[in-house]
């Protein structure tokens, strides 16, 4: 998979959640309606500075495109080989830190052990409560799309 392959439907989906058309979302981010379709499609990704204002106009912050993208990735990856989760958040790991923690949280702390753990916790907390939150909306409606089935 890409590293951007995904980058469409998370647009799409955000797009979706916050109940705005495309075309409204086209003219408020000052793009063309087809231009936004054919991000959307996976067609065209977009420059950075398209980006940028669709994701002001759906007010969504970077964070939260990046990880919703890491989610929708995820998911897409797990249909593909058949293996999604059974219990979310419930992910199994060999070195006993939760699956969904990113790789920059591991290894050599910046921060005194005991800071470092509480805000390692917080910080996997609030991805765990995200990531949940994004399930029960869109993971329980989303089905294997046609490209994945095969």
């Amino acid at each position: 998979m890409g590293m951007f392959v995904n980058l469409g439907r998370t647009l799409s989906l955000l797009r979706e959640l916050r109940g705005k058309s495309q075309a409204l979302v086209a003219r408020e981010a000052g793009i063309g309606k087809s231009q936004l379709s054919k991000y959307e499609n996976g067609k065209e990704l977009p420059k950075l500075d398209s980006l940028e204002k669709v994701l002001n106009v759906l007010e969504v912050g970077h964070f939260e495109f990046f990880y919703t993208l890491y989610l929708v990735d995820r998911r897409a990856a797990d249909l593909h080989k058949g293996t999604a989760p059974k219990e979310a958040g419930r992910e199994p790991s060999l070195d006993g830190e939760p699956a969904y923690l990113p790789p920059i949280f591991k290894g050599h702390p910046l921060l005194s052990e005991p800071t470092d753990q509480a805000f390692t916790q917080v910080f996997a907390d609030l991805l765990m409560l995200y990531r949940r939150v994004f399930e029960q909306l869109v993971l329980t409606r989303m089905s294997v799309p046609a490209d994945l089935k095969s």
